[in-house]
């Protein structure tokens, strides 16, 4: 079986470790070395002439991603995996092949992955992964951490400007994001809907509904918006 042999470039280990986990689950994808800057990079590029694919941050001390790309001759195929949706243009110039906004599903990577496949010319018969890897848990960055959410545990997530708050059945985690951010990695998730321009909430998680107003297991009312009714009520086992 032909592998893709890839590397992983980002200055934060965690970020670092959600890739690899990542990785870890498609067995088309060799991992071939973790550098923590581009001047790593460079010299592991110079010594392995074989690397086909780089997974590669943007925002890194002294020489950004993109900036490596310009700068290097002929370079690997790059999937982008960034914080900052507003290199998506110049990454896209660069013809990268995909662009990954953190926190990354392990959905959104499978997608990428079947595009490197068809990309790079690879034959592969199968990269599909189980729902239940599909629906697993995620990473979001809160506090210069990554924070490991079980979305089956979510009850609702509120959006307040640039912050999203993700209430759980134990704790609420404060992300310095949107909720369009985060959208793309839920909307996997069937059972995560969103209600209101401000509100996500887990339909497992409902009471019951009252006048167009959700009550959640944790008593929190959270009103349906106009614009989403049709959307919700459609979801619902209405008998």
């Amino acid at each position: 079986m032909e592998k893709i042999r890839c590397l992983i470039v980002d200055d934060e280990k965690l970020a670092q470790e959600v890739l690899e986990y990542h990785v870890s689950k498609f067995d088309v994808l060799q991992l071939e070395g973790v550098c923590n800057n581009v001047f790593e990079l460079m010299a592991l590029l110079n010594k392995n002439k074989n690397i086909d694919l780089i997974f590669l941050d943007i925002k890194m001390p002294e020489i950004s991603g993109t900036d490596f790309v310009t700068m290097f001759n002929n370079p690997p195929a790059i999937i982008y995996t960034t914080a900052y949706n507003q290199y998506a243009l110049e990454a896209f110039d660069q013809n990268a092949i995909d662009y990954l906004l953190k926190p990354i599903s392990l959905d959104r990577f499978s997608k990428s992955v079947q595009k490197a496949i068809q990309i790079l010319g690879t034959k592969q018969e199968s990269v599909s992964i189980t729902a239940e890897e599909i629906q697993g848990y995620f990473y979001v960055k809160s506090d210069k951490r990554l924070v490991k959410i079980d979305p089956k545990k979510l009850i609702y997530i509120e959006g307040m400007g640039n912050y999203v708050c993700l209430y759980t059945e134990s704790d609420k985690v404060i992300i310095h994001e949107t909720l369009s951010s985060i959208e793309e990695n839920l909307k996997h998730l069937n059972y995560i809907c969103r209600v209101h321009k401000s509100f996500f909430v887990n339909l497992n998680k409902i009471s019951y509904l009252e006048q167009h107003v959700i009550s959640l297991i944790n008593k929190k009312n959270i009103p349906i918006g106009l614009s989403y009714r049709d959307q919700v009520y459609e979801k619902l086992k209405i008998m």
